[in-house]
């Protein structure tokens, strides 16, 4: 168990169960979930804690697109129709949309609502259940409004991950790549360049990748310096997931970090000369675990008008948190335009990083 702060983190093996005199403690519990946690894990969180009373499920629909301003609204009518209040429990059951999401509705619902996050998805696990980071999608672009606001507990335990599609594991994956890549050598290292389906210590993956992210939020809680480097692959995967979040073929999360990081990594190397066979190390590692995007280079206008709603954008300055060397980021790097672009054809024409 971890304090830090006013949240207390429960990470690795029997997590859930350990969690029960803490949940137990509140007048009424309601869980927000959507409609396949539901199924898959709801039963889960059951059967590990057999003596806490759920009061009532908030169901919302499953899928990036539904990350929305109509779904928040549904929750807060359903927290009105079932008159909760501050002595009740918000449980954030399921990936990063839930928590995101549930997140936004607890924290201003009544002015704030008491919450805890579970996440059931190796995403939430490492990243997006961790850091008070709520909201919602709005207008076509990714995590337009939202607020910090921090849970008062974290439950990370990796019995849910028997319940995920093949296609959540990778989505997850490219998260804890990413901490390898900012800060972590040793966690590099334990990936030992292999593809997430051969991963077998998941339980010290994700411990090690969950800690690198509550130590860096602790520093910097609100994004105000060193937390920014974790936006790296961000800055173009976000303008790429709300570039497919308009068409019928929506990607997940991970897909679109994976192909940001190798436009960043190219980027690195032009502007802080990271050496050739690093860049190559670190793409083979997501080509190994990705496939790219069909994108052309005529859709990289459009591409580029969405990184424009970026909130790292100051004064039309495209910020970027990019590597100075493998395992060492740093924030607030300003990309132009033109380089911007010429990373997106090294993605789209797989060109030698030489």
């Amino acid at each position: 168990m971890l304090e830090k702060g006013n949240v207390t983190y429960l990470i690795g093996k029997d997590a859930l169960r350990k969690s029960e005199s803490r949940i137990n403690q509140f007048n009424r519990i309601l869980i927000i979930t959507d409609i396949n946690v539901n199924q898959h894990c709801v039963p889960v969180l059951k059967e590990q804690l057999p003596d806490t009373k759920i009061s009532d499920i908030i169901i919302i629909n499953a899928g990036e697109e539904n990350k929305s301003l109509d779904q928040l609204c549904f929750i807060w009518n359903e927290l009105t129709r079932l008159n909760a209040d501050r002595d009740d429990l918000i449980i954030n059951l399921g990936g990063g949309i839930v928590t995101d999401i549930g997140g936004m509705a607890a924290g201003t619902f009544k002015r704030g609502l008491t919450f805890i996050n579970i996440p059931t998805t190796l995403l939430g696990m490492v990243d997006a259940a961790i850091g008070g980071k709520t909201g919602i999608d709005y207008d076509g672009f990714k995590n337009q409004v939202g607020l910090f606001v921090f849970p008062s507990c974290v439950v990370v335990d990796p019995i849910f991950l028997s319940t995920l599609e093949d296609i959540h594991w990778q989505s997850g994956f490219a998260e804890v790549i990413k901490y390898a890549l900012i800060m972590d050598k040793d966690l590099w290292h334990k990936l030992d360049n292999r593809k997430y389906t051969e991963v077998d210590n998941w339980n010290v993956i994700i411990i090690k990748a969950a800690r690198d992210k509550i130590d860096i939020v602790e520093f910097d809680k609100l994004e105000n310096g060193l937390r920014k480097n974790l936006n790296f692959g961000h800055t173009i995967g976000h303008a790429m997931e709300s570039y497919y979040l308009k068409s019928d073929n929506a990607v997940t999360h991970g897909m679109a970090v994976a192909a940001g990081m190798i436009c960043e990594a190219w980027l690195s190397l032009k502007i802080f000369a990271l050496e050739c066979k690093n860049i190559k190390i670190v793409i083979e590692m997501i080509d190994k675990n990705f496939n790219r995007f069909d994108i052309e280079e005529k859709d990289i206008p459009e591409i580029l008008s969405f990184m424009k709603q970026d909130k790292k954008v100051r004064g039309d300055k495209q910020n970027f948190s990019l590597l100075r060397k493998l395992g060492k980021a740093v924030h607030e790097v300003v990309v132009s335009d033109e380089l911007i672009v010429e990373s997106l054809k090294f993605y789209i024409n797989r060109r030698s990083c030489e």
